[in-house]
């Protein structure tokens, strides 16, 4: 996988019906209760994407929704990188339709949705939550989006700007690939009427998740926002930087060293006996052979060149069994996510980044 290629699946804003949901115990597409009239999408930015949902965008989703013979499917939070869909399915959205700069439609509950793996009834729990608190129900779709489609749109725009004068930031107006699902979700990125914080919460949350994941603090983050173990993208990132060559520099303490004088190191004095040529000659063969930093500390330290060979296969073996276990941990977590999109038959962003590990960690230590 490309770092420089775009995503392709993306999540909305989510969106609530001021007028409120409307909630039915029973009957529906499965005779398992139903909740009419609940927001799919409603016009504005698409927070986190920079990208703009306008009139014709819901249209499609409308659409969307209307053209499969039995809806869209419906499930219980977005499955993420460290989590799955696995028992969180709910059911299906149908009867869509616009209303003003929303699409509402119809959300039928599943059986199975009220007897989880778990054992939770989490029909229960949504249908409670929006007869209770309908100002706290909100849903956000996921969706593939149409790159070459924008493109085209924005090509016609006067003076490069959107006709939509909402679109203050010029965001690239979104076109509508494919509709996969529509997901219960709480989170900061709440469209206006919503009693959820926006913005100052999430990019301070944010923040702490990466500062942890990057090593920049020992602090370990709450997971209430993003679903996310902060261990495994503490992993996940460690080794991202390590197969791609990179690391993080301060960039304060960078600038403080350059304005420091360096110290010369002493120069290395070859050993009585054996001339500089010689020694020179020697230190080439070991780097050659074991790398610039264990070569060189190898032979500095007075290693027999026999002796670093075997240090060396010793070396290469306990990063192969770490290569082949770290395979292994991301093949489960293939498995584990591609669980989510069950009915899309489509892989997920986090399916192909996982794969690509693999692929990234098989090529470098020739694992077919």
């Amino acid at each position: 996988m490309s770092v420089d290629a775009p995503p392709k699946r993306f999540r909305a804003t989510i969106s609530r019906n001021p007028a409120g949901p409307k909630v039915e115990r029973e009957g529906g597409m499965f005779d398992a209760g139903l909740i009419r009239d609940v927001s799919l999408i409603t016009v504005g930015e698409a927070l986190g994407h920079d990208m703009w949902c306008d009139a014709q965008f819901i249209e499609s989703v409308a659409l969307e929704v209307n053209r499969s013979p039995r809806g869209i499917k419906a499930r219980f939070t977005h499955p993420g990188l460290s989590s799955d869909g696995v028992g969180t399915k709910l059911g299906k959205f149908d009867n869509a339709r616009v209303v003003g700069n929303q699409v509402i439609a119809d959300m039928h509950f599943q059986r199975a949705a009220s007897k989880t793996p778990d054992g939770g009834d989490l029909a229960d729990y949504v249908m409670t939550l929006a007869e209770e608190t309908p100002e706290d129900f909100g849903l956000s779709i996921v969706f593939d989006h149409d790159f070459e489609a924008s493109e085209d749109f924005a090509s016609e725009w006067e003076d490069g700007k959107s006709p939509d004068k909402d679109n203050e930031y010029n965001y690239m107006h979104a076109r509508l690939w494919k509709l996969y699902a529509a997901d219960v979700v709480d989170s900061p990125a709440a469209n206006p009427g919503g009693l959820f914080k926006v913005g100052q919460e999430a990019a301070i949350e944010a923040d702490g998740l990466l500062s942890y994941a990057l090593g920049i603090s020992d602090v370990k983050p709450s997971q209430s926002l993003f679903n996310v173990d902060s261990d495994r993208a503490k992993q996940f990132f460690a080794r991202f930087l390590s197969r791609h060559g990179l690391s993080l520099v301060n960039e304060e303490v960078a600038e403080m060293s350059e304005e420091i004088t360096p110290v010369e190191a002493p120069e290395v004095q070859a050993p009585e006996g054996l001339t500089r040529e010689d020694f020179n000659a020697e230190l080439g063969r070991y780097v050659e052979a074991f790398g610039s930093e264990r070569g060189t500390d190898w032979f500095l330290g007075g290693v027999e060149f026999a002796a670093a060979q075997a240090l060396c296969i010793e070396a290469l073996n306990a990063e192969l069994s770490e290569a082949r276990d770290q395979i292994a941990e991301l093949n489960e977590k293939i498995e584990s996510i591609a669980l989510g999109e069950e009915d899309s038959g489509v892989a997920t962003p986090e399916v192909l980044e996982a794969e690509s590990e693999v692929r990234g960690f098989a090529g470098k230590i020739n694992i077919k």
